[in-house]
């Protein structure tokens, strides 16, 4: 089991990123990655970690294609600290699209089954909606200075930078809009490697899931532990390298029976409209 130690600065915190994404092959299309715990207390495996390991674990079973989908159920949670596997199955390799499984296995046990889809480029029908409006970020303060923790102290230092328009941890007053607005980036450049750049956004389409949810009901009666992700889609628009800001737009359109939809979109600093995820989540109030 590996510990969890804050690094000091932003390059040794996307370094170290860079080192947890990564899988090592560990037979035919099997790989293998470490995960680190942050703390006795958060003993969960982070959902967006998985994804982003299986991403790149299916890349690298496809050499003349990028990743342009994602499709995931969590089946049970994992735990930080523990190896895991990823068993690529090669489901499909055809002249534009190759698809690949990955069944993720920790302690023996299928903690998560996705599927990946591949395509070559092509030319054809391109359109988007205009990205909506946002404040620059550089009118933004680093999240971890603008929302220390409640005593007063900085949160850990992760890799990426988060300037945040709606302030955390606040439900939305009468009128007001329930979509949640982020600017993110990478601490320091990540390798040019297009499979990594596409997993750390797959990464990043995890954290913070919840975001719209809160928006909409805030957190006040709400059984947090009892809360988690079911499944989580995911598609690439654009090659993307993740090597500047990235604004993510999150929202909530329906909940019912205690589960709610999110659906989340991410822009280049340009207004070009690269990613999308959606995702289901049950959310449940406290006894």
């Amino acid at each position: 089991m590996t510990t969890y130690r804050d690094p000091a600065t932003g390059e040794e915190a996307v370094e170290r990123f860079v080192r947890e994404l990564d899988v090592q092959p560990a037979g035919a299309d099997v790989f293998r990655a470490d995960t680190e715990r942050f703390s006795d207390e958060r003993p969960r495996l982070f959902g967006g970690l998985v994804l982003a390991q299986a991403a790149i674990a299916a890349g690298r079973t496809v050499d003349d294609a990028s990743m342009h989908s994602l499709h995931a159920y969590f089946l049970r949670g994992g735990v930080a600290g523990d190896p895991v596997e990823y068993h690529v199955e090669r489901v499909r390799d055809g002249r534009t699209f190759k698809s690949r499984r990955v069944l993720v296995r920790q302690q023996g046990l299928a903690i998560c089954d996705v599927t990946t889809s591949f395509a070559r480029h092509e030319e054809g029908i391109a359109h988007q909606e205009p990205m909506p409006a946002a404040p620059d970020p550089e009118t933004l303060r680093d999240a971890r200075d603008a929302y220390p923790e409640p005593d007063g102290t900085q949160w850990p230092l992760g890799p990426v930078e988060w300037r945040l328009v709606e302030p955390p941890d606040t439900k939305a007053k009468p009128g007001e809009s329930t979509k949640v607005r982020e600017w993110a980036r990478m601490r320091a450049p990540l390798p040019a490697d297009p499979v990594l750049h596409a997993a750390a956004l797959v990464f990043i389409s995890d954290a913070g899931s919840f975001a719209g949810i809160e928006r909409r009901y805030g957190w006040e009666n709400m059984e947090f532990r009892a809360s988690a992700s079911l499944d989580h889609a995911f598609w690439l628009h654009h090659p993307v390298f993740f090597d500047g800001w990235i604004l993510m737009v999150t929202d909530t359109p329906v909940a019912y029976s205690a589960r709610a939809l999110t659906y989340r979109q991410f822009y280049t600093r340009g207004g070009l409209h690269i990613a999308s995820m959606s995702q289901e989540a049950v959310v449940r109030r406290k006894p």
